[in-house]
């Protein structure tokens, strides 16, 4: 089977550290963040002081909205990346056909379009895109809150929102509360997923790319071999023809 190539670009080049971009936030930022409120809840949930209980309460909200504010940021800075990517596509292979102002307004599914039309080969056939078409339904929820995102999220990841204990039959009939953005706590190690499927993207990417360097290096030839073995994911020219 022959290795799925593109026409490489200066956009590959300028992707190649948005692996570690994207790492580094979860590591350096977002991980300490959260564990420092962590701390803090736990902290008060040990004390003895009257208002303690109030202020754990508090600060179990405080940690639901800092996940969700960070998924935001994830779902903007993986956007970005990848819509600069596109872009650099576009003016680099189809320079003066206006591809790169179609890049500058396509929603989510058009980016996806374009990444088909730039690449040769459909994003959806990465294994990292459903987490990320996941995280873009989370940053749309996160963004503007309850809608049609927020409801495709009840159904993708239900264990997101509490569980619903009914009522005895004494207190007459009920039914279950409407699972909105506000009731949504996202698990840290959900968060660690994204940023995962994130990281996977641009390693695949970059493989692509270095199969598709014309003149390999004995070195560069030596790496792939071992790629080829060690890879999960090794697309082909006989399966994704454009």
């Amino acid at each position: 089977m022959t290795p799925f190539r593109w026409q490489n670009c200066y956009a590959d080049v300028a992707a190649a550290k948005h692996d570690l971009t994207i790492r580094s936030f979860l590591d350096d930022v977002i991980l300490p963040a959260i564990h420092q409120v962590e701390a803090r809840i736990t902290e008060l949930g040990h004390s003895d002081e009257p208002a303690a209980c109030f202020e754990q309460s508090d600060m179990e909200e405080v940690l639901a909205e800092t996940k969700l504010a960070f998924c935001l940021a994830i779902q903007s800075i993986w956007e970005r990346q990848l819509r600069a990517y596109l872009y650099g596509c576009a003016e680099a292979l189809r320079p003066g056909e206006g591809v790169g102002a179609k890049v500058e307004r396509a929603n989510w599914p058009g980016m996806c379009a374009l990444f088909r039309e730039l690449r040769g080969i459909r994003i959806e056939a990465f294994p990292s895109f459903g987490e990320l078409d996941t995280l873009h339904h989370l940053g749309n929820a996160c963004r503007h809150g309850d809608g049609v995102s927020a409801a495709e999220l009840t159904q993708r990841c239900p264990d997101w929102w509490p569980v619903y204990t009914s009522l005895p039959p004494e207190f007459g009939p009920s039914s279950p509360p409407r699972q909105t953005v506000a009731a949504m706590s996202v698990p840290v190690e959900r968060i660690e997923t994204f940023v995962g499927a994130i990281v996977g993207f641009w390693e695949d990417a970059a493989y692509i790319y270095r199969e598709s360097i014309a003149d390999k290096h004995e070195s560069l030839e030596r790496r792939l071999v071992r790629e080829r073995i060690e890879r999960a994911w090794r697309p082909t020219a006989e399966e994704h023809r454009a």
